[in-house]
């Protein structure tokens, strides 16, 4: 190879873009993540993300569409989740395409590739623009919050493809985590935040059936900084979908070895048009029963009981039973442990401030731990 085509070490050269960011991870402990977690203030409306576009080291994106086999329309008759989820990082020459399809009526696959490169195409600073096209899979979105997103995918793999437009079903229906600060571990420096409610329309194809979609609903996340999942002891991204709205709830733990665990989240609702925010601490998402599970070796959890916000007597605002209606799971070796990982559709029915709701949702469920 010329002289002049050598390429630098890609190690070398983000450590020395990045040095202030990654003297910052260094530097971050138990105390200082407590400090941060906690001292975030309760939102009484949501923040709107006020960059949509590509900076940072790293990016990662998930973006999910919620739907039913048969077209219909209603949350409550959803039974399939399909999630297309990417990390890029250029230079570093890393970049990760992971997507799975779990459905009560399909058979649930998951797909995922691994490339020593960056893969996006047409980044933008403004937008919302990403394009992926590989061997494997093709992904294309644009847009901004306020006007909604096209999303085109093909998935080889689950043989699965779609061209959607997301459209956000309330203006108020995300949540920026941490309102829009770095939250900084020792091996995540990250800003990010979540899209949880639109309505989904298009054409979707799965295996060879074509179903036309008037009302499924969406999810986009978006995540850029420095990113690693090496200290998550575990995690629970839950989204619910009613007819009225929405819920979202995001928790995780940090394991810091000597340092034990520190509980960490943030989560959002938005129901006839009004706003609600959960900080850690706010809400429970507690397990209350479990079944043997095929893939992995532990039990998962198949039902939950979610508690959010306290009326003016202690009692819970939000309280549902939460069950599985289907789930894929998988397990890898990340950090010094084994994770197992368990994504659901699930089906809800409690109540919000008295007033009795139901919906369908999915949930992605990882953790180190070991249940008997």
């Amino acid at each position: 190879m010329p002289e002049d085509e050598i390429l630098p070490n890609p190690k070398i050269s983000f450590y020395l873009k990045n040095i202030l960011m990654l003297i910052k991870l260094k530097r971050s402990n138990k105390k200082r993540i407590e400090k941060f977690v906690y001292n975030a203030p309760l939102l009484k409306e949501p923040l709107i993300p006020k960059s949509e576009g590509n900076f940072g080291p790293m990016e990662e994106g998930m973006i999910y569409v919620m739907f039913n086999s048969e077209g219909e329309t209603l949350p409550q008759a959803i039974d399939s989740v399909f999630r297309f989820f990417w990390v890029d990082s250029p230079d570093l020459r890393i970049s990760i395409i992971d997507s799975f399809l779990v459905s009560e009526k399909f058979k649930s696959e998951r797909g995922r590739k691994s490339y020593p490169r960056g893969m996006l195409k047409n980044q933008t600073k403004e937008r919302y623009h990403q394009e992926v096209f590989e061997e494997e899979a093709e992904m294309f979105i644009d847009g901004t919050w306020e006007e909604g997103y096209i999303f085109n995918f093909l998935d080889k793999k689950i043989g699965i493809s779609a061209k959607l437009k997301y459209e956000p079903l309330n203006p108020k229906s995300v949540l920026v985590y941490y309102n829009g600060k770095l939250a900084v571990t020792p091996s995540l420096a990250q800003k990010f935040y979540d899209m949880f409610a639109f309505k989904v329309k298009g054409e979707i194809e799965v295996r060879g059936e074509v179903i036309k979609l008037e009302d499924a609903r969406g999810i986009i996340e978006h995540g850029v900084g420095i990113l690693s999942t090496l200290n998550i002891y575990d995690w629970r991204w839950l989204n619910l979908q009613f007819p009225n709205g929405a819920i979202h709830i995001f928790y995780h733990s940090l394991d810091l070895e000597e340092e034990v665990i520190i509980e960490g989240g943030e989560g959002a609702l938005v129901l006839d048009g009004k706003w609600f925010h959960f900080q850690r601490g706010d809400f429970q998402v507690e397990e209350v029963e479990y079944s043997e599970d095929e893939n992995i070796p532990s039990k998962v959890a198949t039902e939950w009981r979610v508690t959010g916000g306290k009326d003016v007597i202690g009692k819970p605002l939000l309280d549902l039973k939460v069950t599985t209606t289907a789930k894929i799971s998988w397990s890898g070796v990340h950090g010094k442990e084994n994770l197992k990982i368990t994504n659901y559709v699930l089906e809800a029915e409690g109540t919000w401030r008295s007033k009795k709701i139901k919906g369908k949702g999915t949930m992605e469920n990882l953790m180190h731990r070991t249940i008997e």
